[in-house]
């Protein structure tokens, strides 16, 4: 019913089969992972002290990082409540030089994906100054903007489509395995059959077969033979 809907609303067909590929082709591909990064405002004697977390999984849905970056102002209660994590992750909270080192280590040769760019920059540059310490820059692509063009959702009285809203969650983990989930969904979704084929941009009429089905890739996901 869904798919019926968006299928008579979408103002450009296109655009829509190019999200689908890209799409297809990133499920295909192992050479990416995605970056969540969660921060909060902890309050100690009168000041504020930003508390970090950060979560990165592989193509297939697997953790490859969650560590919280250690401050010196904050409680168990607020990093378990304020960010999701389990215990465990709490004791082994590294120092943000740490936990840096172990980021650029994991996605060596990789893209990394984020839901929106801009804002996990944001994140990471207000992570790097209450931690005195250098920005990590990283070549970031963002996931809300094919999921937008997916969706074909126009800004109002323009041409540019809305860039659809993730809602937050607590654990950054969380978070990251929601962007998987919409990178699948997009895999997973039938392309039009329209003049795309005819259409100058004759990939965009190409219908890419994934190596893995998006069924396969989800019971991956889930950890399901």
């Amino acid at each position: 019913m869904q798919e019926k809907q968006t299928r008579a609303a979408h103002p450009n067909p296109k655009d829509r089969n190019r999200s689908i590929i890209w799409a297809r082709f990133a499920a295909d591909s192992t050479e990416w992972v995605i970056l969540s990064v969660r921060a909060t405002d902890v309050l100690s004697d009168g000041n504020q002290h930003k508390l970090a977390s950060v979560a990165l999984i592989g193509h297939a849905g697997k953790v490859l990082m969650e560590t919280l970056i250690k401050t010196s102002e904050f409680s168990a209660k607020e990093a378990i409540e304020g960010h999701g994590i389990d215990y465990s992750v709490l004791m082994k909270a590294r120092t943000y030089e740490e936990a840096v080192a172990e980021i650029k280590h994991l996605i060596e040769g990789k893209q990394v994906f984020c839901w929106d760019a801009i804002e996990t920059r944001r994140i990471l540059t207000q992570v790097a100054a209450a931690n005195r310490a250098d920005t990590l820059n990283l070549a970031l692509i963002s996931v809300n903007e094919e999921y937008g063009r997916f969706l074909g959702n126009l800004k109002p009285g323009t041409a540019s489509y809305d860039i659809p809203e993730l809602k937050q969650e607590k654990s950054a983990l969380e978070y990251a395995r929601k962007v998987l989930s919409v990178i699948l969904e997009m895999a997973g979704s039938n392309q039009y059959l329209d003049s795309a084929s005819a259409s100058p941009m004759g990939w965009t009429g190409e219908f890419y077969r994934p190596k893995s089905s998006p069924a396969e890739k989800i019971k991956g996901f889930l950890g399901i033979e």
